[in-house]
């Protein structure tokens, strides 16, 4: 692994670039926005614009002269190990008489793997010593050295003192213990010269040897570079659980929208592969110290695996037309196979395979970006602002899997391509937020609007419903008045004529019966004209009156029905002022019909019951076979009138079976009065 470092200007040019081709609101914003994410990108995964060259190690031997540690800081020891491949040699094997032979030098930082000794190409595994010396070395000053990026098992010894060691070295993978975290050791160091002599053996990984650079520097300075991928690790770490949690959380108010689930498990995903890879420098161990290697490993290369399938499902969720679901299949099948070579195979044997998935990630990337660039073409929402974070970060996946397979030497730059990846995700999302918002509160005026009409339309026609049934009663009180001092009266005249008529001719006819029998007949005309008129409006005596009789309407029931039909009648007011009587007459006639023509009735309790003015309550019971039992009678109109009129009023109808197995109709009407009240009372206090 090594350090790559930016200019502070050339970073402050390029993200004031971004700021404006973002933020600016030009013309072509999507072009500009895929142009800034390019020049973010280039500057991160950029190799270093360092001006000097460090010093470097020439056959072994590192000339350090020129180099102050308090000025100039850490230095990398970079450059040709004496190399010993296949023995694990100890300080005090360099003071005996060494065996003849060509001593081998090999660059590093680099793996040894495919190092020639002897025309012959060094394997992965096996196990080697390797050793540097440091003339001038700084004398009488706190050192330390670092070292991290060593691949499996390492033991290091400074002028002839063991100083650290990584897991055990061992020469099979039986007796070695991998352990490839980082170390930190300080030493005060008070000779001329430096000699190290370091043990590396690697059964375990697919690439052996030393990875990345030793460093040597000031205590304080080495300590700080120590503790810093750490936390910045854990600055990543965090944000993508932040984000993870908070797209499931999305996810889990509204069940429709799939894309955030698949964007939570997305950052969880690359959140674990972060904290259990090399790149955060094992930032696991600083919370489980002494977790197993093996298991780190596994949890991550699980998580990388399964990253790809769950990144396409994110994009295919988005843009659906876009995406192909063939190859979304295929990259789950893939997915499934590598998850199941990480923990069934060892990492040697899954490591060797790993390249085969870079080329399938890699191939995925591209298409991709591809579908991206065509659904912003098209306008789709928020593609261009995913595509511009998509880019960046599949040029830093593709830098990544690259510098892990030896092909290029930069910095491990995932985190800053998922935090570029989420910016411009959380852009898209406030866009759509922002426009369903915008849409929402356009349907919600639109919807208030038609809330107001529909209303009013619901009081017009209640108000003419109203209407027209106080019409419909003042035309049957009408016709009622007409037939009772109309039709009525003339019938009775009639009748009174013809009895005279029947009693002055009686001697001087010869069929008197003639005369009687029309007689009779205009009787019955009087007496089913006057029932017609108290059906109508039953007026009692009093032709004026302003309501209905229900005592005359129970009585009418109980001569036509035989039915034994009682009424009962607790009025708080001499004079009942309920504007809602009359539809109470109307729900009591059909209630009583009803218990007469269905119910087989014997019995029939009419009661109307006025509470202090308050409401009048009016009910009807019989003592009949029920409603369950009369259900498959022929009816069913008269209840749905008798809700109708209820729900004019405002009424309150219940239609009930008893305990002795009648039925019971119960309905209340409140008085107009006591409603205004009531009003007044709730308005003043």
């Amino acid at each position: 692994m090594q350090d790559r470092s930016l200019k502070p200007s050339a970073f402050g040019t390029a993200w004031t670039l971004l700021s404006h081709e973002v933020f600016a609101g030009r013309a072509q914003l999507p072009r500009k926005v895929i142009l800034a994410s390019l020049l973010l990108a280039v500057l991160f995964v950029g190799h270093s614009w360092a001006t000097t060259q460090p010093p470097t190690a020439q056959q072994g031997i590192l000339d350090l002269s020129s180099w102050n540690p308090t000025g100039d800081g850490s230095v990398k020891l970079d450059g040709e190990w004496e190399f010993y491949w296949g023995q694990l040699l100890t300080p005090d094997d360099f003071t005996k008489p060494f065996p003849t032979g060509t001593i081998n030098y090999i660059p590093l930082p680099s793996a040894w793997n495919g190092f020639k000794l002897d025309g012959v190409s060094v394997e992965s595994e096996g196990y080697a010593t390797f050793r540097l010396k440091i003339v001038p070395a700084p004398i009488n000053t706190a050192l330390a050295l670092r070292l991290l990026g060593i691949n499996s098992a390492f033991r290091l010894w400074l002028n002839g003192s063991l100083l650290a060691q990584g897991g055990t070295v061992g020469k099979s993978v039986q007796t070695e213990l991998p352990n490839p975290s980082p170390v930190l050791v300080l030493f005060q160091n008070d000779r001329p010269d430096l000699e190290l002599v370091l043990q590396v053996s690697n059964h375990t990984y697919r690439q052996g040897g030393i990875l990345s650079s030793v460093c040597l520097g000031p205590e304080a300075l080495l300590m700080a570079e120590h503790t810093r991928p750490k936390v910045v690790a854990f600055f990543f770490t965090g944000s993508l659980l932040i984000m993870g949690i908070y797209h499931l959380a999305l996810y889990g108010f509204r069940r429709s929208n799939i894309p955030p689930l698949y964007f939570g498990f997305y950052c969880l995903l690359w959140s674990g592969n972060h904290l259990t890879s090399d790149s955060s420098e094992w930032a696991i161990l600083s919370l489980l110290p002494g977790t197993p290697f093996v298991i780190i490993d596994r949890i991550s290369w699980i998580c990388f695996i399964l990253s790809v399938p769950v990144g396409y499902l994110f994009f295919k969720s988005l843009y659906p037309q876009y995406f192909s679901t063939l190859l979304m299949r295929l990259s789950q099948i893939f997915a499934v196979i590598f998850t199941l070579i990480a923990i069934l195979f060892s990492s040697i044997a899954f490591t060797s395979l790993l390249p085969i998935y870079y080329l399938i990630s890699s191939i995925l990337i591209l298409y991709c970006l591809i579908k991206l660039h065509n659904a912003k073409i098209q306008g789709e929402e928020g593609a261009t602002f995913i595509l511009a974070g998509f880019l960046i970060l599949g040029l830093v996946g593709i830098n990544d899997m690259l510098n892990d397979f030896g092909a290029i030497h930069t910095a491990y730059l995932l985190p800053v391509g998922m935090f570029s990846f989420i910016l411009f995700q959380s852009f898209a999302l406030s866009l759509r937020f922002s426009r369903a918002f915008a849409a929402v509160e356009r349907l919600s005026s639109e919807l208030e609007c038609k809330n107001v009409k529909l209303v009013e339309e619901i009081q017009e026609r209640a108000r003419l419903e109203r209407e027209v049934i106080s019409i419909s009663e003042q035309e049957r009180r009408r016709i009622s008045h007409d037939l009772h001092d109309g039709l009525c009266q003339q019938l009775t005249g009639a009748r009174l004529r013809c009895s005279v008529l029947e009693s002055k001719l009686a001697a001087t006819l010869d069929n008197p019966s003639e005369l009687s029998q029309l007689s009779t007949l205009l009787d019955e005309s009087v007496n089913h004209a006057y029932d017609l008129s108290r059906g109508l409006w039953p007026v009692e005596h009093d032709p004026k009156a302003e309501s209905p009789s229900l005592e005359e309407l129970v009585r009418r029931f109980a001569d036509s029905s035989g039915i034994s039909i009682e009424f009962r009648k607790k009025e708080a007011c001499d004079s009942c002022s309920n504007e809602h009587i009359t539809q109470l007459y109307r729900i009591a006639q059909e209630a009583i019909s009803n218990a007469v023509k269905h119910a087989r009735a014997r019995k029939i309790d009419v009661t109307l019951t006025c509470t202090a003015g308050d409401a009048v309550t009016l009910s009807v019971r019989d003592d009949g076979i029920g409603r369950s039992k009369a259900k498959n009678t022929r009816g069913g109109l008269g209840i749905g009138i008798m809700k109708h009129r209820a729900r004019l009023i405002g009424g309150i109808l219940t239609i009930d079976d008893t305990a002795t197995g009648g039925t019971l109709v119960t309905c209340t009407a409140f008085c107009s009065a006591s409603r205004a009240k009531a009003h007044a009372s709730h308005t003043t206090g």
